[in-house]
């Protein structure tokens, strides 16, 4: 084949395509052949000619998100449950839009929601072999699987959801990102709630705002600088001792960071950057992203931890 008929066959390839894509969104798409045999596409075929509809399918590619129930045992009443699936998808949209995080293909959140800690506990045991008492969900990130038992209320339950439900997404979307923000996003959009005009409201989480004052009345707050040296393998043996920093600190700064608009345009930065080179950002990165540096940063983490925390609205 020379090199002109395979410009001529991708060409006209290009055009079907755009040809069928057009059509769809405007209603049946059919395909039929002339006289001679040509093949057609079209939304009104001639009349008197054999035609043949073509049934319209949505690839995988095209759909934002899927949220898949695996299984339920359990469904959270008063509406909380569709408005919870409704959050988990806004949650995905927050990351792509303020964040400008993609995704090659279609991000997906498969969910068990399971009545009894017995069967949650086989599930974990299924899974990785071991389970744990304490937990009220978990995620597998290799399988983009969320599981939750029924643990306490309706809407203790709901933001464990979302909180392990953001984990899934957040690795499908920036796979290299720091533990601590993580941790922090998860617990950020934990609180996430719809409401009936649509926009969409995240409250502090009353314990961690109340371990921050606390931490600041009695000059005890770890500075940025320190928190943000913390290596993963440091952060995770923190968290095992049961220490109160790494979780408390990393929902404070990122609920920090998403406050105003120059802490989500640092974000934003770092989370571009880490998407390209794979490598955590370092506290001088951060120095010379967020406007004033690190010492405008700490003054401005410091002036918000002595605030009203008011919920953030989008």
């Amino acid at each position: 084949m020379d090199t002109t008929t395979l410009y001529a066959l991708i060409r006209s390839g290009l055009c079907l395509i755009a040809l069928v894509t057009s059509l769809a969104a405007h209603g049946d798409i059919f395909q039929w052949r002339d006289d001679n045999g040509k093949l057609h596409f079209g939304d009104r075929p001639p009349e008197q000619v054999d035609s043949k509809k073509i049934t319209q399918r949505t690839s995988p590619l095209m759909q934002e998100l899927e949220i898949t129930v695996l299984r339920q045992d359990f469904t959270l009443p008063d509406g909380i449950h569709d408005t919870t699936l409704q959050a988990i998808r806004n949650i995905y949209r927050r990351y792509r839009n303020d964040f400008g995080l993609d995704l090659h293909g279609t991000a997906q959140v498969n969910l068990y929601l399971f009545e009894q800690q017995a069967d949650f506990r086989q599930w974990m045991v299924d899974r990785i072999g071991s389970s744990n008492a304490n937990y009220a969900g978990v995620f597998i990130p290799s399988r983009n699987e969320v599981a939750v038992w029924r643990w306490g209320d309706d809407q203790d339950v709901a933001q464990t959801i979302l909180h392990e439900s953001s984990h899934v997404l957040l690795y499908q979307l920036s796979p290299a990102s720091p533990v601590w923000l993580h941790e922090g996003l998860a617990q950020y959009f934990q609180t996430l709630q719809v409401q009936p005009d649509g926009r969409l409201k995240v409250s502090a989480l009353p314990d961690a705002q109340a371990r921050i004052r606390q931490w600041m009345d009695e000059g005890r707050l770890i500075t940025l600088r320190q928190y943000l040296s913390l290596g993963d393998t440091q952060w995770r043996r923190m968290a095992h001792e049961l220490d109160a920093i790494p979780y408390t600190v990393a929902w404070a700064t990122t609920a920090f960071l998403m406050s105003k608009p120059v802490g989500r345009s640092t974000l934003r930065q770092l989370l571009q950057e880490l998407e390209k080179t794979d490598r955590r950002p370092t506290l001088r990165r951060i120095d010379q992203i967020y406007p004033g540096g690190l010492t405008r940063l700490e003054y401005d983490f410091f002036r918000w931890a002595q605030s009203d925390m008011a919920p953030h609205w989008y």
